[in-house]
Formats: structure tokens, C-alpha cells, sequence
């Protein structure tokens, strides 16, 4: 990026990203890149546990394999990272296509410089923190105290603890999910250029939807860990359905105010075609020939702003990270509850 944009707007841009949101800031003042500062967030939640568990007595292993306390602390931990380090990974990949998106707005650098910005302007992160914490109260009230693993005060407080962090992660999700979405939209309302000869540019709007969904559908994959062995309740099927649903809704939502944009720039090229072929029909000759060659090149114009790389990757991404984790629990689910009715 550093070697398309002036070097005073990388500055600022590394100016304010310090000033990020928690997340974010996490990544940018860690020493190491954004693997190993997942890596090394996931040891740490994970390690907490194991000194949890070591210092109350619970058992870490059990004699068919791992104790069922330390299983869930890995999925918990794992899923922690899963989203921390995917939601870095998609800003960085959105920085990496900065040219891109200057090229295809009105502002240019400096729209491209808040289209790519770590923090929304319309994320209300406070609020959602506030929701997060009490949705995460109430798990660990209506759930926690009666799951198996949880038998000592050291590790339950650490599920409490995890399960709030969980909880104020999806709810903070959910804020900056919407509102780079409605950011993302007023910049296609307002600032966007429609270039019908040139469409394929728009294609970076497909490419950011498309990060922004695999986001959701990434996690949805690690919340069908926990459904591995019958572990079927109501906080694994609302983080599920609800990352599911928040991945295809900002793909398709965004996708579909592109294709506005673009439909209603065909109409008007069309209608002013047609007036000046109107006019040509009088006096027929390579001038008119040469609009109507126009004017079919305009209606074969793609409406729906992504290429086929794109496509092929959201529905890998939905698909093969979700799918076999999910029929696997089904099956699974459904084998064991089938072994337990009485003959």
C-alpha cells in the first residue's frame, strides 16, 4: 500500500490506527504479526485455564483422553482468537486493495482513506459492549452452573469469564459489522464512480463484502467444533446461526446497493444512446452502426459488482468450512440420541 499512497497519508493513517478500537489495537501494537499475536492470544487464554484447572485440582485429562473441561476450554479459547485474528486479517487485506478503492471514488485518497479505516464512524462500540457483558452475564447465569466441566471456582470463573469475552466480541461484531456496512454504503451512494466501460474495478467492492463475510463464516466453522460429541445447546446455535446469518447478509446487502448503483448508471447511458440512435436512424451510416455496437455493450454490462474468483471464494468459505463440521455433528448428534431410546 505504502508504495501507492503518499507517504503523509500512510502517517496519518498509522497515526489513528493507534487510536482503533480494543481489537484492533491489540494487532498494531503487537511486536509480532497478526499469526503469531493470534497465536500467542490463543496460548494465553488457554494457559490461563491450565493454570486454572492446575491450581483448583481439576482433572486435564481423563482415562479415555481429555477431560471435558479441558476440551471446551480449547474450543472457547480457539473460537476467542478465531475472532480476533480474522477480523485483523480482514482490515489488512482491505488496506492491501487501498488503490483500488481510490480509484473508483469520487474523493479518491481521501475517501479511500475512510473506507479503509480500522474503526467505523458509525460503530457505537460502547453500547454493544454494555449489551455484550449482559448477554454474558446471563449465559453464565442460565448456562454455566450446570455444565459438567465446571466443578471448581477457578474454572468457573474462567468460563464465566470467557463466555462474557465471547459475548461482548459477537455484540461488538455485530456494531462493526453494521456499521462499516452503512459506511460502505453512503460511500456507494455518494461518492462512488460508475464507469461502464471500466465495471471490473468494482469488483473491490465484492472482494471487501466477500472478507467481510469470511469473517463470519470462519467462526461459524469453529462454533460447529462444539457440536462434536452431541454438545448441542442454545449459546453454540445462536452464535451460529447468528454468524451465518451476519456473513450472508453483508455480502448480499452490499452486493445488491452495487447493483442499484450500476443499474440505475446503465438506464441513464441507455436512454441517452437511444435518443442519439433516434436521431442517427435519419441518415443511416457507420455512425449509427457504431452506436448500436455501443449500446450492446452497455446492456452486456455485469450488474453484480464481483468476478468469479470472488464468488468462488464466498462459497467456499460458506460451504467448506461450515458444512462438514455440521454434518458431522448432526450425525453424530443424531446417532447417539438414536443409541439412547430404549429397545
Amino acid at each position: 500500500m505504502s508504495d501507492s499512497v503518499p507517504f503523509d497519508v500512510v502517517q496519518e493513517m498509522a497515526r489513528t490506527d493507534r487510536k482503533a478500537y480494543l481489537e484492533q489495537r491489540l494487532f498494531v501494537f503487537s511486536p509480532l504479526n497478526t499469526f503469531w499475536t493470534t497465536v500467542a492470544i490463543f496460548m494465553l487464554l488457554f494457559g490461563a485455564y491450565v493454570v486454572a484447572a492446575y491450581l483448583s485440582g481439576a482433572p486435564l485429562l481423563v482415562p479415555h483422553g481429555i477431560g471435558n473441561g479441558l476440551r471446551f476450554a480449547l474450543l472457547f479459547s480457539l473460537l476467542i482468537a478465531t475472532v480476533l485474528g480474522m477480523q485483523r486479517f480482514s482490515r489488512v487485506r482491505e488496506r492491501a486493495d487501498f488503490a483500488a478503492h481510490a480509484a473508483i471514488l469520487s474523493g479518491g485518497i481521501e475517501d479511500a482513506v475512510r473506507t479503509t479505516a480500522l474503526t467505523p464512524g458509525t460503530a457505537r462500540l460502547a453500547r454493544a459492549t454494555t449489551i455484550g457483558v449482559i448477554m454474558g452475564g446471563l449465559l453464565c447465569w442460565t448456562i454455566l452452573p450446570v455444565s459438567p466441566p465446571l466443578q471448581t471456582w477457578p474454572t468457573y470463573i474462567w468460563f464465566c469469564a470467557v463466555t462474557i469475552l465471547i459475548s461482548v466480541l459477537f455484540a461488538r461484531g455485530v456494531t462493526l459489522t453494521r456499521g462499516a456496512a452503512r459506511g460502505m454504503r453512503e460511500m456507494i451512494g455518494g461518492h462512488l464512480v460508475v464507469d461502464l466501460l471500466r465495471i471490473d474495478r468494482l469488483s473491490v467492492i465484492g472482494r471487501s463484502a466477500a472478507r467481510g463475510a469470511l469473517v463470519w463464516f470462519v467462526i461459524c466453522a469453529v462454533v460447529c467444533l462444539f457440536f462434536i460429541g452431541g454438545r448441542i445447546d442454545s449459546f453454540t446455535l445462536i452464535l451460529l446461526f447468528g454468524c451465518a446469518a451476519m456473513g450472508v447478509w453483508i455480502f448480499v446487502a452490499t452486493m445488491e446497493t452495487v447493483r442499484r448503483k450500476i443499474r440505475a448508471a446503465k438506464a441513464v447511458e441507455l436512454e441517452r444512446l437511444r435518443r442519439e440512435i433516434d436521431v442517427a436512424r435519419a441518415a443511416p451510416g457507420e455512425a449509427l452502426q457504431g452506436l448500436l455496437a455501443y449500446e450492446a455493450r452497455i446492456m452486456a454490462v455485469h450488474e453484480w459488482p464481483f468476478d468469479q474468483t470472488t464468488l468462488m471464494r464466498v462459497g467456499a468459505s460458506a460451504l467448506i468450512l461450515t458444512v462438514p463440521w455440521f454434518g458431522q455433528a448432526v450425525a453424530a448428534f443424531v446417532v447417539e440420541r438414536f443409541a439412547e431410546i430404549p429397545k
